[in-house]
């Protein structure tokens, strides 16, 4: 009885993880696309340019990361 518990414990917070990444890698995907092609969405972010192309490309690898993450935990 309490390994069937444990085991569906353990797949109910694998899953939760998995939701949590997928989320939160949509998030920071959408953040690095705003910092990059912000003046084509009509924002305007004032900071410098190179720092937000860097910044943006890195959002955009670690939200790719995050989803990554989520589908292999499935």
């Amino acid at each position: 009885m309490a390994t069937n518990y444990e085991e569906r414990r353990r797949k109910t917070s694998s899953t939760f993880r998995s939701v949590y990444d997928y989320v939160m890698g949509v998030l920071w995907l959408g953040l690095g696309i705003v910092f990059i092609w912000h003046r084509q969405l009509g924002f305007e972010v004032d900071f410098d340019p190179t720092l937000k192309k860097i910044f943006g490309i890195a959002a955009i690898l670690y939200g790719a990361f995050r989803i990554y993450r989520g589908y292999k935990k499935k």
